[in-house]
């Protein structure tokens, strides 16, 4: 019965009966999703607790911390659907033109990326860059720069370049791998939509398995953006509604928490004391595509209520929150690792959840003191981004401001 129920839902959206979002319904629930998710974001990057050599990529600890190492590699899974979702909701929000103004219409959405996305990259990331050579050259043996994709004492200036650019390795700020990224994408946006008008389904074919295979195809640092935003993209020109309904979304997110559980305790399971099997690379990858429709169908759910319209309030800050938490949260990690009492359990989880909250805070409370007294600096650095406002308010900047990110 359950089975028939999916069946049926799914078959309304496919067929374009289910009910369609309002343009403000819409513009709530995108806000509401990009500021979870980048908060969410935030607990991926957190990586493995302090002097636990137990990496939350392979999941649970098998011989000691289960509780703690649980909760970090489940957090972490859970979240991979982060870059999926912005993804998919970027091409969704790309593709919103008049197919018969195509040509000056992917033009000028190219070159508002480049300001509201590569241009903040590069400042973001030559501000990372001088903050940390000034402290590499006070405390050169700093406990950060094990963490950092750059090695000052034998930098040359290829590294330099990609610290700040992202040419062929990651930036300092490691997440604006995902802008270079969506900004590569949207170079390409026209081959993109010659393919979705004639060949959607090759395309999506051809996207799907180079993500799969974890190929970057030669210009991508990996293929989740290009291939979501194709999705988004597809179902923004199919005109496919994106509604779904509270029983099948909250139905969905349980089966999606029971898939990520399973994930979570696959050392369990399976002998990973070698290499992790092909066969578990692929269903981890594949189950983001579970977490995409889960994830979005409960945000439609939150975001109309009270409370998840004051959080859909700050989804202007969210470019600001992704630029700024890494290597912030690196760095409060190190300091409020000095204070922990004891390696158990309960204060590792302390650790971690305190970590992301003073990360958080501090990236909100900085963007918003930038927005009110230095809105110019602010505007450079969010891509030209509101930063919060009442609920009307930032609906309308989303419908101009939010396909950037």
């Amino acid at each position: 019965m359950a089975f028939l129920r999916y069946k049926k839902a799914f078959g309304r959206v496919i067929r374009g009966d289910a009910p369609a979002l309002s343009k403000q319904g819409m513009s709530q629930t995108i806000s509401f999703a990009r500021i979870v998710l980048i908060v969410g974001l935030v607990f991926l990057h957190y990586q493995e607790y302090p002097d636990l050599d137990v990496s939350p990529f392979t999941g649970m600890g098998t011989e000691s911390h289960r509780l703690a190492t649980f909760v970090n590699s489940f957090a972490l899974f859970f979240f991979f659907s982060v870059v999926p979702l912005l993804s998919m909701v970027s091409g969704w929000l790309f593709f919103s033109f008049d197919a018969d103004n195509a040509g000056p219409s992917l033009r000028h959405r190219i070159r508002r990326r480049f300001t509201s996305l590569y241009l903040p990259m590069v400042f973001w990331d030559v501000l990372f860059l001088l903050i940390l050579i000034l402290l590499f050259l006070w405390k050169p043996d700093h406990a950060l720069f094990s963490d950092l994709n750059i090695r000052f004492d034998q930098a040359g200036p290829l590294d330099y370049l990609n610290a700040i650019f992202g040419i062929t390795r990651h930036p300092v700020g490691f997440q604006f791998w995902f802008v270079r990224d969506l900004f590569t994408t949207a170079l390409i946006s026209p081959l993109l939509w010659l393919s979705l008008k004639r060949t959607p389904y090759l395309g999506m074919a051809i996207l799907g398995g180079a993500w799969l295979a974890g190929s970057g195809l030669f210009i991508f640092f990996r293929t989740d953006v290009v291939f979501f935003f194709y999705l988004g993209a597809f179902l923004r020109i199919r005109q496919i509604p994106l509604h779904i309904e509270s029983r099948t979304a909250w139905s969905l997110m349980a089966l999606y928490v029971a898939v990520v559980t399973l994930r979570t305790m696959a050392p369990l399971l399976i002998d990973l004391s070698n290499d992790r099997p092909l066969l578990l690379t692929l269903a981890t990858r594949s189950m983001r595509l579970l977490g995409v429709v889960a994830c979005w169908g409960v945000f439609l759910q939150l975001a109309g209520t009270r409370a998840g319209a004051a959080v859909a309030r700050f989804g202007g800050l969210a470019f600001f929150l992704h630029s700024a938490h890494y290597p912030l949260i690196a760095e409060v990690k190190i300091v409020l690792s000095r204070f922990l009492p004891a390696q158990t359990d309960t204060w590792l989880i302390a650790h971690y959840i305190a970590s992301v909250a003073v990360t958080v805070a501090i990236g909100m409370s900085v963007g918003l003191l930038l927005a009110r007294q230095a809105p110019r600096v602010f505007a450079l650095m969010n891509g030209g981004r509101p930063g919060s406002g009442s609920t009307g308010q930032a609906a309308a900047g989303d419908r101009k401001s939010i396909a950037a990110a």
